[in-house]
Formats: structure tokens, C-alpha cells, sequence
């Protein structure tokens, strides 16, 4: 069984205003990846489902100016070009409680320890589900167990060994960036070629 697909945006605000903010003794940066249920915006901006009187509104609104004879396409290209940079509810919740919110890069879910935490617990959980039978209480009770070895020590493991793959990432990346770029041009390539045939026909 496995509750994080049943996880949705208002259940996760709800968690996050009701049990996380509650439980932060300090100011905190709080790492999270790029699930949809992360990621609700403040304000939606225009996309190709929106009909055209939708997309004037969201124009209107922002004092964008448009031709009325445009059509969707048209006033859809000026809103994409007017796009605002995203903004998300969590986000923002969270700094008006006074934390911040690093957003891992999407597909790289070995930056964040929580997924080797909740890997290890579903694996506890599928090797002694059933044991004591099936009944709800069974299993909620066998996921108790799960969730308790998700220990502070086992947490600081996962977080150590997530930060040497970021390092190890970040090292890479001060590689690359320091070669120096190829550059080919092709068109002296070009003329030295043409020069040497001139060469080969000149001596037949």
C-alpha cells in the first residue's frame, strides 16, 4: 500500500499549516521536490485550455494591452510572453511563518534524503504486512512500525549521505564548466580544401 498517491494539494496545505509550521522550533529551509501536490500556484496563468475570454480576463487583470480582434492564439502568445514567474502557495506560506523553501531540480530525487527514508520504511512495511492479518488496524499499526525506524540517527545517515551526491554533483559540474568550448569552423575547412584541389588539378 502506498498512501503517497493519495496525497493531494489540500491535504498536503492542510498538513503542512496544521502539523509541520506548528513544529518548527526556528527558522527552517524546507526541501522539497516538484510534486503537483507541492506545487499549486498563488495564480494560474493562461494555457492552451483556456478559452479566449479567459485569457482577456487574465490580460485585463495584469494591464496587459491586446487587440479585441485578435484572436486566441494571438492573445495567447502575449500572455506567454507576459508570463509571470510562477508562485506557490506552500511558498509562500511557509516565509509568512518566517522559513524558506528550497525547490530540488526536477528528476533528481537522489538530492533528497525523506526518499530513502520512505523507501526503507515501505520496505519494512511490504516484507511484514499481513502478519498479524489484514484488518485496519493491522495495518495501520504495522505502518507505526515502519515509520519507527525512521529514527533521528537514521535520518542524519540519509542526510550525510545526500549531501556527498550533491558535492559529488557539484564538483562535476565545476568540471565542465571549466573545459574550454570546442570551436570548428567550417568555413576555413572549406578553403583549404578548395585549395588543394586547385593544387591537384594545376600539376595534371
Amino acid at each position: 500500500m502506498d498512501y503517497h498517491g493519495d496525497m493531494n494539494g489540500e491535504m498536503f496545505l492542510k498538513w503542512v499549516e496544521e502539523k509541520l509550521i506548528p513544529n518548527l522550533e526556528e527558522p527552517s529551509l524546507i526541501v522539497m521536490d516538484n510534486a503537483s501536490y507541492h506545487s499549486m500556484e498563488l495564480e494560474k496563468q493562461p494555457t492552451t485550455c483556456w478559452n479566449k475570454k479567459q485569457i482577456q480576463q487574465w490580460l485585463d487583470k495584469n494591464g496587459i494591452a491586446y487587440d479585441d480582434t485578435m484572436l486566441k492564439n494571438e492573445i495567447l502568445s502575449i500572455a506567454k510572453i507576459n508570463k509571470k514567474p510562477k508562485k506557490y502557495i506552500i511558498d509562500e506560506l511557509l516565509r509568512q511563518n518566517g522559513h524558506e523553501v528550497l525547490r530540488l531540480p526536477p528528476y533528481h530525487c537522489e538530492f533528497n534524503a525523506i526518499e530513502m527514508i520512505w523507501a526503507e520504511a515501505k520496505s519494512y512495511y511490504n516484507k511484514h504486512i499481513g502478519e498479524d492479518g489484514f484488518g485496519d488496524q493491522k495495518v495501520i499499526n504495522t505502518w507505526e512500525k515502519a515509520l519507527k525506524k525512521c529514527t533521528p540517527e537514521a535520518w542524519a545517515a540519509k542526510i550525510r549521505h545526500t549531501d556527498k551526491i550533491i558535492t559529488e554533483w557539484y564538483k562535476r559540474e565545476l568540471i565542465i564548466d571549466s573545459v574550454a568550448p570546442l570551436i570548428i569552423n567550417t568555413d576555413e575547412d572549406s578553403e583549404d580544401d578548395d585549395d588543394e584541389n586547385e593544387d591537384f588539378f594545376d600539376t595534371m
